[in-house]
């Protein structure tokens, strides 16, 4: 059997380092954070998903590199807080934050996709910035975007 302390021992790993005892790093210490999406209902924190982007509309190549800075700072917002928060803070009642704002079907641009969406599904969009709207629907505690709306174009 093989031991395996006698790489430590070999001349690729200095001595110095060696002996340093091994710590395990995870992304965030607190796994309760890690895994917060997991949670039932408007308690679990949201998840964005890109998997439903119809790029017919608009795509990430139209933005600029402080649009794709806002995008990014917005996924990594939003990502932290559950869904009752963003339901708490909607545009009808808090003109600042991410807010919540559901839009009807008929508003978005015409594509097979929405048609091909689910009458029961409820279409929504969130503010990334005073002007980038992101928009699209929840299933569980992800919100799949469908529309990037960087000009806010689609409820002018």
């Amino acid at each position: 059997m093989a031991n395996p302390q006698k790489h430590k021992q070999g001349s690729l790993i200095p001595k110095s380092v060696a002996n340093i005892k091994e710590e395990k790093v995870f992304l965030n210490k607190n796994i309760a954070l890690l895994e917060s999406w997991k949670e039932e209902g408007n308690d679990a924190n949201i998840f964005v998903s890109l998997r439903f982007v119809n790029h017919d509309f608009q795509c990430f190549s139209a933005w600029n590199r402080e649009e794709m800075k806002c995008f990014w700072d917005f996924q990594t917002k939003i990502s932290n807080i559950p869904w009752q928060l963003l339901y708490n803070k909607s545009g009808k009642t808090d003109k600042t934050g991410f807010g919540y704002t559901v839009i009807k079907k008929d508003k978005y641009p015409k594509s097979t996709f929405k048609e091909e969406l689910s009458p029961d599904i409820t279409l929504f969009e969130v503010r990334a910035n005073d002007k980038i709207r992101l928009h699209g629907f929840r299933y569980q505690a992800i919100f799949y975007i469908c529309w990037l709306d960087k000009n806010h174009e689609i409820c002018k």
